[in-house]
C-alpha cells in the first residue's frame, strides 16, 4: 500500500509540472482538487472503518456495507434497502448517482 501511495504521489506531481510548464488545459491546482474529490469517492465507497450508530456498529463504505448487510441480515432484501438508502452514512444510491454524473 506504502508503494502505491508514493506512486500515486509521484504521478500527481509529474502532472502537476506538465500543468505548469502549459502541456494542458487548466491550472494545477485544480489537479490536486480533482485528486481530492476521487480519494473521497473512494474511502466513502470502500472505506472498512466502523462507526457507531444508534443502532448499534456499522461500516462506513458503501460497498463494504452492502456485502456486509447481506452476509449478516436473515431478510437479504430488508439488508439489500438498508445497503441503497442508509440515512447517515454513505449508501448505493449515493455512490450510483455519483458516479452517473
Amino acid at each position: 500500500i506504502n508503494i502505491q501511495l508514493l506512486c500515486a504521489g509521484l504521478i500527481v506531481l509529474l502532472l502537476d509540472e506538465l500543468l505548469q510548464k502549459g502541456y494542458g488545459l487548466g491550472a494545477g491546482i485544480s489537479l490536486f482538487v480533482a485528486t481530492n474529490i476521487c480519494e473521497t469517492i473512494v474511502w466513502k465507497a470502500f472505506s472498512p472503518a466502523t462507526i457507531n450508530t444508534g443502532k448499534g456498529t456499522e461500516i462506513e463504505g458503501a460497498v463494504i456495507a452492502l456485502y456486509h448487510l447481506l452476509a449478516t441480515r436473515t431478510a437479504k432484501v430488508r439488508g439489500l434497502r438498508e445497503a441503497f438508502y442508509r440515512q447517515n452514512l454513505p449508501n448505493l444510491m449515493d455512490l450510483m448517482a455519483t458516479v452517473a454524473v
